[in-house]
């Protein structure tokens, strides 16, 4: 028997993207994850790296509260409210294509199995729905080797991207990075405001996910995972930074449009075409299979 509508899906998922604050919200067993989503045993002779991530609107970095002029295709100026995204199946490549994962280490807080959080906000002014910690590295071990490529997926594993919020192990436990258990979480989430008033987000997460309702996990894979793949080169992992561009990532889309009766910005729902139309492609996704698609991603680059 197939689920609820899509209207009364829409509607939950979208009362999902209104949180207004973020809770760690309780701490999960492993047998209540149900899953290994990742092999977290380094082996012998691995040897520890870190790769930092910085958030930029153009050449700033990203603040809450900082006003940053002329985005999108109406050059609008908007107000950081919120930046966070999860990255998951991290692997660092050497220049023969060989290619190593990244072991992460277990710290409890950012990171899980494979999986760890970025987070660019600090829970102050306008970005007050967030929380006050901070987070701009991935930490873990692999194999010794001399590495120029980082690639890593935006995004969580189905495996690990439909439990329960409220009894998750972090960084799976934050509120307002979920929507319900039939859609999951959001891989990015990213606010923005308006003087005056009003904003546009993008929200990106796996949509047309089939369960008995969205209260209920899907069993099998969302039609549309949404999940970005991203493959940088000329990467060192001892000095290069992992840069996220919101300007890069709006340049195509007006931000002052937005589809009648529908959230603000891009939230990844099939009905977002005219708003998630310009994002997607800079994501490296495409928008009516939720699978990678042609046009190379540019939201990510190297520095």
């Amino acid at each position: 028997m197939r689920g609820l509508t899509y209207l009364t899906v829409l509607g939950l998922l979208a009362t999902g993207c209104d949180d207004t604050s973020d809770t760690d919200a309780g701490v999960a067993t492993d047998a209540a994850m149900g899953t290994d989503a990742g092999d977290t045993d380094a082996g012998p002779g691995d040897m520890p790296v870190t790769l930092t991530f910085a958030a930029r609107v153009g050449t700033e970095d990203f603040a809450c509260g900082t006003t940053y002029p002329g985005l999108g295709t109406a050059a609008t100026d908007v107000i950081g409210q919120d930046f966070r995204f999860y990255v998951s199946d991290v692997r660092l490549v050497t220049a023969d294509g060989t290619e190593a994962p990244v072991t992460l280490e277990q710290d409890g807080i950012w990171q899980q199995a494979n999986v760890a959080l970025l987070d660019f906000e600090d829970g102050s002014g306008p970005c007050a729905s967030g929380n006050a910690p901070m987070r701009s590295t991935v930490v873990g071990t692999v194999a010794p080797g001399t590495y120029t490529t980082v690639r890593f997926t935006l995004g969580i594993p189905f495996e690990l991207n439909h439990g329960d919020v409220a009894a998750a192990d972090p960084p799976l436990n934050i509120s307002g990075m979920y929507w319900v258990w039939q859609g999951g979480h959001k891989f990015l989430r990213i606010d923005l405001g308006f003087d005056g008033g009003g904003g546009y987000n993008v929200h990106l997460g796996s949509t047309m996910c089939t369960s008995s309702g969205p209260m209920e996990a899907p069993t099998t894979e969302c039609m549309r995972p949404n999940r970005g793949a991203v493959e940088l080169t000329g990467f060192d992992p001892s000095s290069s930074v992992i840069v996220a561009d919101l300007a890069a990532l709006v340049a195509d889309a007006d931000l002052t449009t937005n589809t009648m009766d529908s959230p603000p910005g891009c939230q990844s729902f099939p009905s977002d075409e005219t708003d998630c139309g310009p994002i997607f492609p800079r994501l490296g996704l495409d928008y009516a299979t939720g699978a990678p698609g042609s046009t190379a991603q540019t939201f990510f680059s190297v520095e």
